[in-house]
């Protein structure tokens, strides 16, 4: 079987399932069902296959398979492995206390590296490129998107005022700012949804067209 063959039958089952997927317009269905199966298993499949070739197999060699072999990085490249075996404990209840030494590290570790991330990769970025497009000629879009920033981060603010009979209150500002963020919620929420339909039904229109030219042109 030539590559061609097989490029041709995998544009096909990709235009196949993706009719599957939009088979869930009519309601929950089988050929939906597989196609979700298929996507998990295959998106299952790759991430194992990327952490063993990207992360676990270079991990080893650079620690455990190095020569000459020295303690200081035999530990080091234990340790992932130690912390992995205490969520394991997590499915014992008599041993599920070292299961929850494991989940801290795991999920303190992950948090930090996510905000670090965060903060040097989008944030500071973002607050930079902001800055420097606040220009008078763009003052409108400037100020939309500061409104916009500051009310969302004020919608995701849960400080307020409890009461005696123990309900907890937001100050008025605070509530009338956080609608306004909301509102910017839902556009940016709507508008990202409409984005994924159009991409979806470009590619789907354009898988299509390809096979019918190819089957034409036979």
């Amino acid at each position: 079987m030539t590559p061609q063959t097989l490029e041709q039958i995998g544009t096909l089952a990709g235009a196949v399932l993706t009719l599957c997927i939009f088979s869930y317009l009519l309601g929950d269905n089988f050929l939906y069902r597989i196609a979700i199966h298929i996507f998990i298993g295959a998106a299952a499949g790759f991430v194992l296959l990327a952490t063993l070739e990207s992360v676990l197999i270079p991990w080893l060699r650079v620690t455990v398979l190095s020569t000459p072999l020295e303690l200081p990085r035999l530990g080091i490249g234990l340790l992932p492995f130690f912390f992995g075996l205490l969520l394991v404990y997590k499915s014992t209840p008599r041993l599920s206390r070292l299961g929850d030494f494991g989940l801290v590290i795991v999920l303190g570790v992950g948090t930090a590296l996510a905000l670090l991330g965060a903060i040097n990769g989008t944030l500071i970025p973002l607050v930079g490129a902001a800055a420097r497009e606040f220009r008078p000629e763009n003052a409108i879009n400037g100020l939309i998107g500061l409104i916009g920033t500051i009310s969302v981060l004020i919608y995701f603010t849960y400080v307020g005022l409890r009461r005696p009979s123990g309900e907890v209150t937001q100050f008025l500002p605070v509530r009338f700012v956080g609608l306004i963020g909301q509102g910017f919620i839902a556009l940016t929420l709507g508008a990202t949804y409409g984005l994924l339909i159009l991409s979806a039904l470009t590619v789907l229109s354009s898988v299509v067209a390809d096979r019918l030219f190819i089957l034409i042109g036979r």
